[in-house]
């Protein structure tokens, strides 16, 4: 039995070693730093991973080769139960200590703006506003649950609308809201602003609030979805309701359940460990080109102009081009790509600055205006552009 448990160890400690050697910059880009990080991690986060990897490594083959040499049942059984006694101290810590559980985040939503909810995984409390951060920012939401400039009033139905969904940079974090991008553009576009975007929202769950804000609206004019190589990531989470691909079709699944689903530990495996496997990858992208389609449909049905609003920071790295291209070459849906210099992010969280938030309503409203001039619609194709 110990030689057993030896092999077993030694061969996890070369799994490490092996994936120590694997993670070079490409595919730390394309597994962990793209698609799982916003703002963009430190430089120094590489070289400490595969540093800890090949220390995780050593140290299990050390372990390995001292397990393997003879054991009684009675030292195998000792170290099996030593084993399953720090698993159990480790989930009542983190189940008692750990106030980032998934469960924690969607009730503060990110500083006490929101509610759980079975259909989004959280929403914004309507009717409310909260003064956020050192500089106090006005988060006002109205009476549907969005972001808006007073939590007074509702968004009239019949107006011409425009519509931004999307995450925390489409809700405009970190500004007034007469300076996010979403009040800029209704302003430029003279159209009512619906802004259903919530922070650390995934493509899918922007997509619902979208969904139902065009079931409410009699004239949906424009819509904006702002989209974040970061939440590839957020779409393959399972502590929420999310979209799935079910033959070939979008389905909405309820977050994860059953005695597993509930343990701490497999959460931070599963949800919060920051890379995406090549297979998770390929969920997410292949789930993320489904949702744009899917979007691009039903704004077509309503006659409205589109615009995936596409945001990186600084310039483009090749990696992340080809993310990019995975969702939405060849869909046949109007995005505009725009690099906001790093320059223009508030240096308290890292999201986009007013500057910044100016530039993107421009990329934004030269797509959208393109389809909305007569006969413009067909004339909508996708482009790149700069922010600055």
């Amino acid at each position: 039995m110990g030689r057993a448990i030896g092999l077993l160890v030694a061969a996890t400690g070369v799994a490490f070693a092996v994936a120590a050697l694997a993670c070079d910059i490409v595919w730390f880009q394309r597994h962990i730093a793209l698609p799982c990080f916003y703002p963009a991690p430190p430089p120094w986060l590489h070289s400490t991973i595969r540093a800890a990897l090949a220390a995780v490594a050593l140290v299990l083959l050390a372990a390995a080769r001292l397990l393997g040499r003879r054991t009684t049942g009675a030292g195998t059984a000792r170290v099996g139960l030593a084993l399953l006694l720090a698993l159990g101290a480790a989930e009542w810590m983190l189940r008692h200590f750990d106030w980032t559980a998934p469960a924690v985040r969607s009730k503060r939503l990110e500083y006490r703006l929101g509610r759980e909810d079975a259909r989004y995984g959280w929403a914004l409390l309507p009717s409310k506003t909260t003064l956020l951060g050192a500089s106090q920012v006005r988060y006002a939401i109205d009476a549907w649950g969005d972001r808006a400039a007073s939590d007074r009033a509702a968004p009239d139905p019949a107006r011409p609308s425009l519509i931004v969904a999307g995450e925390s940079i489409a809700f405009g974090y970190g500004l007034e809201y007469e300076q996010t991008f979403a009040a800029v553009l209704g302003r430029n576009l003279d159209l009512q602003v619906v802004n259903v975007g919530v922070g650390g929202y995934g493509t899918d769950q922007a997509a619902l609030r979208l969904e139902d804000a065009l079931h409410k609206l009699e004239r949906p004019v424009a819509i904006v979805q702002v989209f974040v190589s970061a939440q590839l990531q957020r779409n393959v989470r399972d502590y929420r309701p999310h979209l799935v691909l079910r033959d070939g079709t979008l389905a909405l699944v309820p977050r994860a359940s059953g005695f597993f689903a509930g343990l701490r530990l497999r959460d931070i495996v599963v949800n919060e460990t920051p890379v995406l496997f090549e297979w998770q990858l390929g969920e997410s992208l292949a789930v993320t080109r489904a949702i744009v389609l899917d979007v691009g449909a039903r704004v077509r049905a309503r006659g409205a102009a589109l615009a995936f609003l596409v945001v990186s920071f600084g310039a483009r790295s090749d990696e992340e081009e080809r993310l990019v291209q995975a969702v939405f070459a060849g869909a046949e849906v109007p995005f505009v790509e725009v690099q906001v210099d790093t320059v223009h992010l508030l240096p308290y969280d890292g999201h986009p600055d007013a500057v910044a938030s100016r530039a993107l309503a421009a990329s934004a409203a030269s797509v959208l205006r393109r389809q909305m001039a007569p006969g413009g619609a067909a004339a909508a194709l996708p482009q790149t552009g700069n922010g600055h």
